[in-house]
């Protein structure tokens, strides 16, 4: 890869954080998600207070009103709560990011809203050194 490449990249790294009102930390947590009936599961790739990403082959229109449950590392009880898509990336290829979905998180309850924001806090400085996000 040339240097005019690996600038480019990091370039639409950069912006891309720069758009992002909350930190987040890199993950891999199974989640599952409907749109209507029923639930199908994938994972999550990052996470922060507002939202996270889901990486999945069929993301949902923006504006989609999803139901989200997953359980945080070192966790039993799950969290359940509602998002809207907020962008989409349904082919790949938006510089780093894999096929998937952004979600705006509506309704998280404040102990669920305390228990991201601490996991976020302990793994933010993971986020540096991943290429993908």
């Amino acid at each position: 890869m040339g240097d005019e490449e690996m600038a480019t990249g990091s370039d639409v790294k950069d912006s891309f954080a720069e758009k992002r009102e909350h930190p987040r930390a890199v993950v891999k947590i199974e989640i599952e998600f409907k749109e209507t009936i029923d639930f199908v599961s994938s994972y999550m790739i990052n996470i922060s207070n507002g939202g996270l990403f889901i990486k999945t082959d069929e993301a949902f229109p923006l504006d989609t009103i999803v139901f989200l449950r997953f359980t945080m590392p070192a966790d039993t009880k799950p969290i359940e709560t509602e998002g809207k898509v907020v962008w989409c990336n349904a082919k790949g290829g938006k510089g780093y990011f894999p096929k998937g979905m952004g979600i705006k998180f509506l309704k998280l309850d404040h102990d669920d809203a305390e228990k991201i924001n601490k996991f976020v806090e302990k793994h933010f400085s993971q986020i540096q050194s991943h290429s993908f996000l």
